[in-house]
């Protein structure tokens, strides 16, 4: 067998067709009707950017091992699967649950660029934080992307909010990625 019958056959048997499938036809529009609903963390989101596209392509190969070491330190300050969530609602509010404790904001969406602004500035714990995050949605996913200072700032209140305080990991290893948005794979809660 040649190897790209080889290659094909590992393609077919592995989920890969399956996966690039979903990740085309599972995209929703970026509405607020397709947000709307209870989100938990799955995991986090990488993705770099940049003008120089020979780099990105080679960043996107590295996207999986950030990823991995991404949510070993999550998962050091409490931000894991069950522990961290979102609920968007209809009326322009949403919460961000986090170790028991709720966060509540408002968001405002902008469908032409994609993105939600998540304003906590009325949360006594997190006055003035307000994230800008680029949204993908799918049926079943969302994926949440920030820029990773503000990212940072974010999970330093709420987790000092929670009286945890290991965050020094997680900032040696966002300051080693320039170019990067960082953010969380979401799954709906149904």
């Amino acid at each position: 067998m040649s190897a790209n019958a080889q290659s094909l056959k590992e393609l077919f048997s592995n989920g890969g067709v399956k996966s690039v499938v979903e990740s085309v036809v599972d995209q929703l529009d970026v509405i607020p009707k397709n947000i709307e609903g209870n989100w938990t963390f799955s995991g986090s989101a990488v993705k770099f950017t940049g003008d120089n596209m020979l780099m990105n392509a080679a960043s996107e190969l590295a996207v999986g091992k950030v990823e991995d070491t991404l949510n070993e330190y999550l998962a050091k300050v409490g931000i894991k699967e069950g522990l961290f969530s979102y609920t968007f609602n209809e009326d322009g509010t949403f919460s961000t649950s986090f170790n028991q404790a709720k966060f509540p904001g408002q968001y405002t969406f902008s469908q032409q660029e994609k993105t939600l602004e998540l304003d906590y500035g009325k949360n006594e714990k997190l006055k003035g934080i307000a994230l800008k995050t680029n949204v993908s949605v799918g049926a079943s996913t969302m994926q949440l992307l920030f820029n990773a200072d503000k990212l940072l700032e974010f999970i330093s209140k709420i987790t000092s909010s929670v009286g945890d305080s290991k965050l020094g990991a997680l900032t040696s290893l966002l300051d080693q990625y320039d170019g990067m948005q960082i953010g969380f794979e979401l799954t709906r809660v149904k």
